[in-house]
């Protein structure tokens, strides 16, 4: 009988295995034993050789957990990383001469190279050349992926500029203009969420496909809540929509300010009210406040007075949601984001404005 091609221990396994071990040697001069019995045994097995990089690295650890353990600091943190060093050459050495010996079927181990290719490829909606195997069927798959996400990067790129082209002079009153717009944002949505999936097949191709499905149902769930939370405001009052970078974002209409001046009227109190459920039915976006005007003046006296506006907003908010007047960042964009020309009373009617920004939390933060 053909025995089963050997595979690496899994990380649960692994894990177990140095909770076990840490569980037997309970002081530090015991785990430090033991790690040095592991390197022990991984280079009897001949690691230094066959696997340097893996011991030298488990020797390096062993190094600093050793003089650590020698100084009686706390050395929980450089044991552990020795432990798991020290496994992983033993482990990899293993694996090794289990590969060198006689018992396995080297065409066995290349079709099971091929087929995991084949599944990456499925997955990420590309045909393979069925003449093509080893590494040449990967580096293919590979350069595939590469090009689609490139072609998706570009086309997000080039409808980003157009969009930002049709804003500059798009005006409210113009429905042909705000559907093309409206068109355009959908179209870019559409193709940045193309390559955020094209992206994530390229990563995850491997594995459980289930997370795919899973961001699908949070994005057509965040674009349920925000139709009803549009529903909340009249078309006077406010528009909501939700960016492609998952903001959702509330334009207030309805709020305006006196000229020069940042005092809020009460008389907008239950537009302020419509406000804060909105932070309230977003408890995982983080709010912010911004506040815009037109370009009549001086930049600098229009950029504070877009800033107190902001803040008094915020102040107003925060108050509602019994929350410290500091928890709602206040930002004065001054006449810097224009959504209509400033050449005509309208255009900068609509530029001065108050928008509440639910921020999506950015990677890496």
């Amino acid at each position: 009988m053909r025995r089963p091609f050997p595979t690496l221990p899994s990380a649960a396994l692994l894990l177990a295995t140095l909770f076990a071990a840490a569980a037997v040697a309970a002081t530090p001069q015991e785990r430090a034993a033991a790690v040095a019995a592991t390197l022990a045994q991984a280079r009897e097995l001949g690691a230094d050789k066959r696997c340097p990089d893996d011991y030298r690295a488990a020797e390096a650890a062993n190094d600093v957990a050793v003089g650590c353990v020698a100084g009686g600091g706390d050395c929980d943190g450089t044991l552990a990383a020795a432990e798991l060093a020290a496994a992983r050459a033993l482990g990899r050495i293993r694996f090794i001469e289990d590969l060198r010996s006689a018992r396995h079927d080297w065409q066995e181990a290349a079709e099971r190279y091929d087929r995991l290719v084949g599944r990456v490829a499925t997955v990420a909606g590309l045909t393979l050349d069925p003449a093509l195997t080893g590494e040449a069927a990967g580096r293919r798959v590979l350069a595939d992926l590469d090009r689609e996400m490139t072609a998706l990067r570009v086309r997000a790129d080039s409808l980003e500029a157009v969009n930002r082209g049709y804003g500059a002079w798009v005006e409210g009153g113009r429905a042909a203009q705000d559907t093309t717009i409206a068109g355009l944002r959908r179209e870019l949505t559409a193709a940045r969420h193309a390559l955020w999936e094209s992206q994530l097949r390229a990563g995850v191709a491997e594995a459980d496909l289930s997370a795919a499905a899973s961001r699908e149902t949070m994005v057509q769930d965040r674009e349920a809540e925000v139709r009803s939370l549009g529903q909340l405001f009249t078309p006077q009052e406010g528009q909501v929509w939700l960016t492609p970078e998952g903001d959702v974002r509330v334009r207030l209409t309805g709020l305006k300010f006196a000229s020069g001046n940042a005092w809020l009227n009460p008389k907008y109190d239950p537009l302020l009210d419509k406000a804060a459920e909105a932070i309230r039915r977003f408890p995982d976006l983080v709010p912010e406040v911004e506040g815009h005007t037109d370009d009549s003046g001086p930049r600098g006296a229009n950029q504070k007075l877009s800033l107190a506006r902001a803040r008094a907003v915020a102040a107003a908010l925060a108050k509602r949601l019994d929350a410290p007047a500091s928890s709602l960042a206040a930002t004065g964009m001054g006449p810097d984001s224009p959504v209509a020309p400033n050449t005509t009373e309208d255009g900068k009617a609509r530029n001065r404005r108050i928008e509440l920004v639910l921020k999506a939390a950015r990677g890496g933060n």
